[in-house]
C-alpha cells in the first residue's frame, strides 16, 4: 500500500478497546475517534473490531467511529474534532491548505443498480450519463436504445447521494464523465438508504459500492458490457474503481499510526480487505 505524503491538503458509532502495538510504561486508554464516509464504515469497523481481538489488552485504544460522509470528516478532521476521518474519493482542490495526509486503505468498485425485478442488462458510457444527467428521462427510450432486461415502465427514478458524499464525487469522475446528477434526483444520505430506496421502487436507478450489491437484494448492471464485481475491478476492466482512505491532520502519530500501519501490513488487515473489497 502507498501513503499520499506528497499531498499536504495544509450516527452510528462503534467503541471498541483494544491494546496499541508498541509498549509503553504504563497502561492507559486512549481514544481513536473517526467519522466520515458511510461506504467505507463496514470495511473500518470491522478492521478496528479486528485489531481490538489481536492485540494483548496493555494500553487499551478505544475506537469511536461515526458515519456522515466524506465531507463531514474532512471538516472534522481537519478542525481537530476526530483523529482520522474516513474518505471515500481521491483528494480535492478544496483539501489542499488543510495539511492533511491521506493514507489509501482499499479500493472499492461503484455499481449502477436497478430494481431487482429491473435488471437491466447492460448500459453504455452515453446512456449512463444520459439517465444521470436527466437526457434519458423513461425506460422506453432505454428500452427502444437496445438495452435489454428492462421490465419498468414510465419515468427513470434517479436515486443519487447527498453532496457530502465522497462516493458521489467518485461516481461523477470516473462513470458520468464529470457531470452532475439532475437535480430532480431523490438524495439519500448513505449507502443503506440508497440501496434501499433502489430496492423498493422498481423504477429506480442508482449507485452502491460493491460491498452493497455483494449482499444482495438489488441488480448491478454492467457498464460497458463489464460486470461490476471484484475480478473485473481488480483486472482493470471496470472503470468504476475508486480509494478508501483514512486521512490524519499532518502526519499520523501515536495510536492512529500504529492503526494504519497495521492496515498497511497484517495479514489480519488484508484477509478482511480481500473478503468483500479490493487491497489499495
Amino acid at each position: 500500500m502507498t501513503r499520499i505524503t506528497r499531498i499536504t491538503v495544509a450516527a452510528l458509532t462503534v467503541s471498541l478497546v483494544a491494546a496499541a502495538a508498541p509498549a509503553v510504561a504504563s497502561a492507559r486508554t486512549r481514544t481513536v475517534t473517526i467519522s466520515g464516509a458511510t461506504a467505507s464504515y463496514p470495511l473500518v469497523s470491522l478492521l478496528a473490531q479486528r485489531y481490538v481481538k489481536l492485540h494483548p489488552k496493555k494500553d487499551k485504544i478505544r475506537f469511536k467511529i461515526t458515519q456522515g460522509g466524506t465531507t463531514v470528516g474532512i471538516s472534522d478532521v481537519a478542525s481537530g474534532r476526530v483523529t482520522m476521518a474516513d474518505v471515500s474519493r481521491e483528494p480535492i482542490s478544496s483539501d489542499f491548505g488543510k495539511g492533511l495526509v491521506f493514507y489509501p486503505i482499499a479500493r472499492y468498485a461503484i455499481c449502477v443498480i436497478t430494481n431487482s425485478s429491473n435488471p437491466v442488462a447492460s448500459l453504455t458510457q452515453s446512456q449512463l450519463t444520459g439517465v444521470f444527467t436527466g437526457t434519458i428521462k423513461t425506460w422506453s427510450e432505454l428500452a427502444s436504445d437496445g438495452v435489454s432486461g428492462i421490465t419498468a415502465t414510465g419515468p427513470i427514478s434517479v436515486v443519487t447521494r447527498t453532496s457530502v458524499a465522497g462516493v458521489l464525487t467518485s461516481f461523477k469522475t470516473l462513470l458520468l464523465e464529470g457531470k452532475s446528477v439532475e437535480k430532480s434526483a431523490t438524495e439519500e444520505a448513505t449507502e443503506g438508504l440508497e440501496k434501499q430506496a433502489v430496492k423498493g421502487n422498481p423504477a429506480a436507478i442508482g449507485f452502491v459500492s460493491n460491498y452493497q450489491v455483494e449482499l444482495g437484494g438489488v441488480h448491478a448492471a454492467k457498464i460497458g458490457s463489464v460486470t461490476c464485481d471484484k475480478a473485473e475491478a481488480i483486472s482493470g476492466a471496470y472503470p468504476g474503481v475508486a480509494r478508501f482512505y483514512e486521512v490524519t491532520h499532518h502526519d499520523a502519530t501515536g495510536a492512529a499510526r500504529w492503526f494504519i500501519s497495521w492496515i498497511e501490513h497484517s495479514r489480519a488487515a488484508a484477509k478482511i480487505i480481500d473478503s468483500r473489497w479490493i487491497t489499495a
